[in-house]
């Protein structure tokens, strides 16, 4: 990293701007990459509205309730089935393929349970996230005040922190 400050600005206090100033910009970086790999609220709610809500199951399940076949129907099925001279193998094989009411009911409780811990997950890492946002910013804005009071009688060094004085051009 090249210093970005005026070659006249010597002294004994060189190495400590110069050690805050590389610092300040690694955290920045580091906020910055972090930032990048962070999934945003705005993220997780479009997250949200794409996962099914409790009411899409429930017509979901209203909707493969009226397709799955009752009694009376295999009754009759199993009636036209022999008409048409099926086996009794061939049946078994048929029925065998045939989902349950209880099938269908066990994997919408599955898929219920599993809608619930994405969700539960979702709101565990955006706590995380928001916890470790605001430790970052507490850092960051100490590390500023630091700066601050160390340059408070040269305001040319501000500059190390990526905020040139009017009139002057950045590094």
């Amino acid at each position: 990293m090249i210093p970005c400050y005026d070659a006249a600005m010597t002294g004994e206090n060189d190495n400590l701007f110069n050690f805050i100033a590389t610092t300040v910009e690694t955290l920045r970086q580091r906020v910055e990459i972090i930032s990048e790999q962070m999934a945003t609220k705005v993220d997780i709610a479009n997250l949200r509205d794409e996962m099914a809500t409790k009411a899409d199951l429930a017509a979901l399940r209203d909707e493969l309730r009226s397709e799955i076949a009752t009694k009376a129907d295999l009754a009759a099925l199993r009636d036209e089935l022999r008409s048409e001279m099926v086996t009794k193998s061939e049946m078994a094989i048929m029925s065998s393929e045939m989902a349950t009411k209880n099938d269908l009911e066990r994997l919408e409780t599955t898929m219920h349970g599993e809608f619930e811990q994405v969700h539960i997950r979702f709101n565990s890492l955006d706590r995380r996230v928001d916890t470790r946002m605001g430790q970052i910013e507490t850092d960051v804005s100490r590390l500023r005040s630091v700066v601050y009071l160390l340059v408070k009688d040269k305001p040319d060094m501000l500059r190390l922190l990526g905020q040139p004085t009017s009139g002057e051009n950045p590094c």
